[in-house]
């Protein structure tokens, strides 16, 4: 299944383009990511996609190149066809644990 964000302009001097990826927790708790796609042109709006299945964790995010701290990014598990956002990346790996591990 294809999962797609919307993302919206931004200054492409501060921030680096948006990302979006799979998080296999599988083999190391710190999680391996396979990265999904960003279309659009810097600057502007855009479109983030992965194909994933059911019980996949995706993440999400953004670099703050100003203020690496403020950074950001969100973890989502794929259920039933439905994006439910978790509590960060340590509820990310207990999602996977509980369904995929």
């Amino acid at each position: 299944m294809n999962v797609e964000f919307n993302t919206g302009e931004y200054n492409e001097r501060r921030y680096g383009k948006p990302w979006i990826a799979k998080v296999d927790f599988s083999t190391s708790p710190k999680g391996e990511y396979e990265w999904g796609t960003w279309v659009g042109t810097p600057g502007s709006n855009g479109i983030l996609v992965i194909d994933a299945d059911n019980g996949d964790i995706i993440a999400r995010g953004q670099k703050d190149y100003r203020k690496p701290r403020n950074s950001t990014y969100r973890f989502y598990q794929l259920i039933n066809g439905e994006l439910v956002e978790l509590d960060g990346k340590a509820a990310a790996y207990k999602a996977y644990q509980e369904t995929k591990g």
